[in-house]
């Protein structure tokens, strides 16, 4: 490890000694008289001592130093420079600074000519990690010691001050770091590789490997991870996430490949194969936080609300604590010193705060988490997958929900049972439990989700605002998270939602009355500041205010010291008017009259609603996303954009105002006017998403078939190969086309078959791996079709496509062997099964029976890109299917039937 800290001080220490003893030679002659006050005097009597020094050291004879003298300071110069060079190496090493990657050398004459581009393909590659930009242009190595600084630097004192310039023009060192290899080739799979060396000028050491590829740009790409994969561990890249825990310690390669790998797809909207190589540097580096908050948000961005809340909450598990621990900070006060005080406890961990509030508002989502959770059983008949995957997330985090939120339900009466007491511990598990089984009523497991997330804003807010105060912290608080925006959404969004959940019915019931039977009783009033917008807007001015007295921030006010708020108070501010947006005011009925008549007082009390204005909150809400895109203009619009236009929960019912569409026009100015977005945005990319992927797979595999042809004839375990992996593409189409492409696992698990069986040129040429489009993608194509009515279009397209995949899964569906019209899932099984039947037979297989196989499967692939076309035929697939042949052995070769 450099050790800079360490270097600097030496180099500090003797600069100290120096600068010591040339004042007390300078001492000697008379002292300096000024007339400047105290303590200038002093400071420039001490200078002028240690100038006075410096002359005496470089002057001859009677004013000059003694020998002695001048020795000791030109040692004390050596041993400062030497310290100066060593720590300004270690601070280049741990910045670091330019990394010098030579030009490859060839170990035979036969990689000769791929050595230019080898080099400028590594050099890219490095630069494209983010972390150090490699130098390009050829530099000298330095110094390998201080001697070799010195070179053609005079020593004699007449010229003592040009060699000093001199050698401090040499001090500073140009590179940190440089990066050799040596190309190789040799007999036996894999046939190329390469030996990668690195060497530190400040560590004075150096590390090699030899890594093996089967092609050249695997080499390089294997060479710049394993280069990475060095450097990081030993420079301040360590002490930033995801690698924090990897300083001073061996980085796997394999690990900084996958997180490199799954970092370019995110940015790519490719989010099916980022998943895929998330997870697999998280099998590398199970523990680390970064890693798995880069998961959860990335299942947010495709849909999957509670995937991301088991993750998240497999996330805030990494606090250092035993169940019993957790449990017993949890119950303790928000002043109790025990809450923060205990070092084993990392609830403090850089990240970790961020981790728990994403968790809160996913938790808080219920419109979408508790949707997902309470799925009917009878979805798993048409997405059987995912259906067993969300069990799977039910059956995990169900205990973990009873035993931390089982104290959220005391004095709360549920439907058809008594008030629950403090000492009914075991009665509220067993209840809680079972409501988080059943599927029944969703309206009660949204209000335990919304109880549970205003807790969690309540726990988040007595730790935040002593992490920066803590002694062990690894980082101030930074980030998404303010003190302002989180006492906001304690305060006013979760309360807020609460009282959305809590007015919600989803029982299909008779009457108010009917509705409140299945309720949960003993449910806090709505606040008061929901009585309207003015009341709700002072309210959320006063949880974002500083805890001043009024007379101070009066002051501040007029004085224009007021600190300004940055984008993440205004943004949540926003979000906040958006939520009160669902809260509709409710019409008196006749009953309602009647019981106003009865019983004035309780009545009253019963019918109390919102009675707010949307369009004012729409109006409110726009204003603060404004103040938010122009207070940060370099943060706020490359991290929102999407998210705010598209992914937010909370801006769903804004996002169909005028005042926002207006607003977005200003802000993200588009070639296309039209941007009236469909309710559900998302499943309108979704949809989208899955017709370009199984199009470009289609167009792949039709193109793959057609080529095949040409290969003719073919060993039969070639012919095994082609027919096993065309079976188990189609069985991929047939999940995806069954589920609509709910599941990711199934389009990933398509796109790995499919890469093994094509040519990666015909991929990339085909668009394979698709990205998820963006709704504005969307909405500009079907504006430039139909102006003014893209959102109506969308909307059509997405039903359109549906269908198709309703119609694709009817007609791919297995059926018996001896049907006539089968299924390509079974003809490519009966063809694999015929050909592994007759590897016995050398040339067995006739070569016209398998080209005619092949221009069946061509055309059974085209029939699936046509299908998937809006304008193309809706029953292609059916048709073409009845044209797909079984294969059938006779003695004189393998024909079609």
């Amino acid at each position: 490890m450099p050790h800079v800290l360490g270097a600097a001080v030496l180099a500090a220490g003797a600069f100290s000694l120096l600068v010591g003893a040339l004042r007390a030679i300078g001492g000697k002659q008379p002292a300096w008289q000024s007339s400047w006050p105290e303590p200038m005097a002093s400071v420039a009597e001490w200078v002028m001592q240690s100038l006075t020094g410096v002359a005496r050291i470089l002057a001859d004879g009677q004013n000059g130093a003694s020998l002695y003298e001048r020795l000791g300071c030109l040692l004390l110069l050596i041993a400062f420079f030497v310290l100066l060079r060593r720590a300004m190496l270690s601070r280049n090493a741990y910045r670091p600074g330019p990394v010098d990657v030579k030009r490859l050398v060839a170990s035979s004459p036969d990689v000769e000519t791929q050595v230019e581009g080898l080099t400028a393909q590594l050099r890219k590659y490095l630069s494209e990690t983010n972390l150090y930009p490699p130098t390009a242009l050829p530099a000298e190595a330095p110094a390998d010691n201080f001697l070799d600084l010195l070179g053609d630097v005079d020593l004699e004192p007449k010229k003592l001050g040009t060699s000093l310039l001199r050698l401090f023009s040499r001090l500073r060192p140009t590179i940190a770091y440089t990066v050799r290899g040596v190309l190789r080739a040799r007999a036996q799979e894999p046939h190329l590789g390469v030996t990668i060396t690195v060497t530190s000028y400040a560590i004075r050491g150096s590390r090699t490997e030899t890594l093996w590829e089967a092609t050249w740009e695997d080499v390089v790409r294997e060479a710049g991870n394993w280069v990475m994969a060095t450097l990081v561990p030993v420079t301040r890249a360590s002490r930033r996430p995801p690698w924090q825990d990897w300083h001073g310690r061996d980085l796997c390669p394999d690990l900084f490949a996958a997180y490199q790998e799954a970092r370019r797809l995110t940015e790519e909207r490719k989010f099916d194969d980022a998943l895929e190589h998330y997870y697999a540097a998280l099998r590398l580096d199970p523990m680390n936080l970064y890693l798995r908050t880069q998961i959860a948000g990335t299942q947010e961005n495709l849909g999957l609300h509670l995937d991301a809340l088991e993750t998240y909450y497999g996330a805030m598990l990494l606090d250092g604590c035993t169940n019993r621990q957790r449990e017993a900070r949890l119950a303790r006060k928000a002043w109790n010193p025990r809450r923060f005080l205990r070092r084993r406890y990392r609830w403090w961990r850089d990240g970790l705060l961020e981790a728990r509030y994403r968790y809160a508002v996913v938790l808080g989502v219920t419109e979408r988490t508790a949707a997902q959770w309470c799925r009917s059983p009878f979805d798993g008949l048409f997405e059987p997958r995912r259906a067993q995957a969300r069990e799977e997330i039910r059956r995990s985090l169900t205990p973990a929900f009873v035993d931390r939120y089982w104290r959220i339900l005391i004095g709360l009466t549920p439907p058809g049972r008594r008030r629950f007491e403090a000492e009914d511990e075991l009665l509220i598990k067993d209840w809680l439990a079972w409501q988080l089984g059943d599927h029944s009523h969703r309206e009660i497991v949204r209000v335990i989700f919304q109880c549970a997330a205003l807790e969690e804003m309540r726990q988040l807010a007595r730790d935040y605002p002593l992490v920066s105060l803590h002694p062990f912290a690894a980082a101030r608080r930074r980030g998404t998270i303010t003190w302002p925006s989180l006492r906001l959404n304690r305060d006013v969004w979760a309360p807020l939602r609460l009282a959305w959940a809590s007015s919600v019915c989803e029982s299909g019931c008779a009457s108010e009355d009917e509705c409140a039977r299945h309720r949960m009783g003993g449910m806090p009033r709505p606040p008061d500041w929901l009585a309207g917008s003015e009341a709700l807007d002072a309210q959320v001015r006063k949880a974002m205010a500083w805890p001043l007295p009024d007379r101070l921030k009066q002051w501040a006010r007029d004085w224009r010291l007021w600190p300004r708020r940055p984008w993440q108070d205004s943004y949540s501010a926003a979000c906040v008017y958006a939520v009160a947006m669902h809260l509709k005011t409710r019409e008196m009925t006749a009953d309602d009259l009647a019981k106003m008549i009865a019983n004035p007082e309780d009545a009253a009390r019963a019918f109390e609603k919102p009675k707010i204005d949307a369009d004012d909150l729409a109006e409110r809400a726009v204003n603060e996303l404004e103040d938010a895109a122009r207070t940060d203009r370099s943060g706020f619009h490359p991290l929102m954009r999407e998210w705010l236009l598209i992914e937010d929960p909370d801006l769903e019912e804004l996002r169909r105002k005028e005042r926002f569409i207006r607003f977005e026009r200003e802000t993200y100015p588009h070639s296309v006017p039209d941007h009236h977005r469909p309710k559900r945005p998302l499943l309108a990319e979704v949809m989208a998403y899955d017709q370009r992927l199984l199009r470009g797979t289609a167009r792949v595999m039709e193109e793959t078939w057609c080529l095949r042809k040409e290969q003719l004839p073919a060993e039969p375990h070639v012919l095994a190969q082609w027919f096993g992996g065309d079976r188990e593409l189609w069985e991929c189409v047939h999940r995806i086309a069954r589920n609509h492409g709910c599941d990711w696992r199934d389009r990933e698990k398509l796109l790995q078959t499919v890469r093994a069986m094509a040519d990666p040129v015909l991929l990339a040429r085909c668009g394979l791996p698709s990205m998820l489009p963006e709704l504005d993608e969307l909405l500009d194509d079907a504006a430039w079709n139909e102006p003014g009515k893209a959102e109506g279009r969308v909307e059509v397209f997405d039903k359109l496509i549906v269908r198709r995949l309703q119609i694709l899964s009817c007609a791919l569906q297995p059926r018996s062997a001896d049907s006539a019209v089968g299924s390509p899932i079974v003809r490519s099984g009966q063809w694999l099964a015929a050909v592994r039947q007759d590897f016995a037979s050398v040339g067995f297989v006739s070569p016209g029976a398998v080209r005619q196989a092949c221009w069946d499967y061509e055309a059974m692939w085209r029939a699936l890109s046509e299908q998937l076309d809006p304008e193309g035929d809706k029953l292609a697939v059916p048709r073409a299917l009845r044209r797909l042949r079984e294969p059938h052995g006779t003695r004189s070769g393998l024909a079609l039937v």
